[in-house]
């Protein structure tokens, strides 16, 4: 058979479009049917794909650090990442992060207090002077009624901390309000509040001014916490009116 008889009995596309659709044959030019590269790429799907490199786009420049070769290291680094001895954090740091998640709504950040509510720690004759002890068992136990700092007149009740935070804890937070808004005081051992949360673990009500003032005071801040005869001496910048009637804040 030559090439010409084979190329005529090949059908024609175009003929074979125009017969007619016989039944198991799907005619090539139906409508409904749409022929490979024929028609425009829907809409949404370009919209999908925009939205695909757009949102790529924004997490790498979110998160490739610039492409710099140091922001992603496969090699686990164990143990510290500097030799030599570490330097142990500082108390004054520790207590104002504790300070600013509880204290700070009623101390205020300025430890100035709330007028008539809540006492200011900047200044305060309890807060800095050498009654230490009766400052930790405020903290400790807690204060509820009328008191006096500064020559001001406060009534609010302060709840007791013993239960939320650690001896050292505690000791960070007094060690930063005794040293902050111009405060000048020594820092708070932790040694401190564990020796007054052992001497008051009988305890189990909040203190009133009347009870906390009839604490003998002593420093216990230093070594073997020395009885204080003269508890009612102004404290290291408190002022004159603060000396004739000491008292102790009441919201830590």
């Amino acid at each position: 058979m030559s090439s010409h008889e084979e190329h005529s009995e090949t059908p024609d596309l175009n003929e074979t479009a125009s017969r007619p659709q016989g039944e198991g044959e799907t005619a090539i030019n139906d409508p409904g049917v749409p022929l490979v590269g024929d028609g425009a790429v829907p809409r949404w799907l370009i919209g999908v794909i925009f939205f695909g490199l757009f949102w790529s786009g924004a997490y790498l420049f979110s998160y490739s650090g610039g492409f710099s070769a140091d922001v992603f290291d496969y090699l686990p680094k164990f143990g510290p990442l500097t030799s030599g001895p570490q330097a142990a954090p500082d108390p004054k740091v520790i207590g104002k992060a504790l300070f600013s998640q509880n204290c700070i709504t009623c101390h205020q950040a300025t430890g100035l207090g709330l007028p008539g509510q809540y006492p200011p720690l900047a200044g305060s004759e309890i807060v800095l002077g050498d009654a230490s002890n009766r400052l930790i068992a405020i903290v400790l136990k807690g204060l509820q009624g009328p008191a006096t700092v500064k020559g001001q007149n406060f009534n609010n009740s302060m709840q007791a901390w013993e239960g939320q935070y650690t001896d050292a804890q505690l000791a960070a937070i007094l060690t930063y309000v005794r040293s902050d808004w111009g405060n000048n005081a020594p820092p708070i051992p932790a040694a401190a509040v564990k020796q007054m949360r052992d001497e008051l673990k009988d305890r189990k009500e909040q203190w009133t001014f009347a009870e906390v003032m009839k604490l003998p005071g002593k420093d216990v801040a230093k070594a073997g916490g020395s009885e204080q005869q003269a508890s009612n001496k102004p404290a290291p910048g408190a002022s004159p009116a603060a000396s004739a009637s000491p008292a102790a804040p009441q919201q830590k």
